[in-house]
């Protein structure tokens, strides 16, 4: 384990069963397991780390995640291979999930390659492959 490691994400959804249903695709895809499921969360998990959803307080004023305000942005993967973008992409279009930008090299750095996408709460989603990446420190 190294200092400063992410060790897991939790995410709050709407709907848990809609939200399980796509995250089993997407984090299945990018190799992680299934490995807990209660009423109160569901954990995938893979030697990359750990990935929850719980569902949200049915009473909270805030229904819909909003990027622009406090808290996260968005949350990207890595990707192996510009294939393993374009494969996400056509997975993505054939369950109809909202693509905010269709895969593209943007010039964030060389050969930047990233579809981005929201979840059924909007949170805003990202596959990317750089190439040499992680730089080695």
């Amino acid at each position: 384990m190294k200092l400063g490691a992410i060790n897991h994400i939790a995410l709050t959804v709407s709907n848990l069963e809609r939200s399980e249903a796509f995250y089993n695709l997407l984090l299945g895809f990018i190799g992680y397991e299934q490995a807990e499921k209660t009423e109160q969360l569901i954990l995938w998990a893979s030697s990359n780390g750990v990935i929850t959803i719980s569902p949200s307080n049915p009473k909270s004023p805030n229904q819909k995640h909003d990027r622009y305000s406090p808290g996260l942005h968005h949350l990207a993967f890595s990707a192996d291979s510009r294939e393993d973008v374009d494969k996400l992409y056509q997975k993505l279009i054939e369950m109809g999930v909202e693509i905010l930008d269709p895969p593209f090299e943007y010039d964030y750095m060389p050969g930047y390659y990233a579809v981005y996408f929201l979840d059924p709460d909007g949170i805003k989603l990202e596959l990317t492959h750089i190439p040499n990446w992680p730089p080695e420190f």
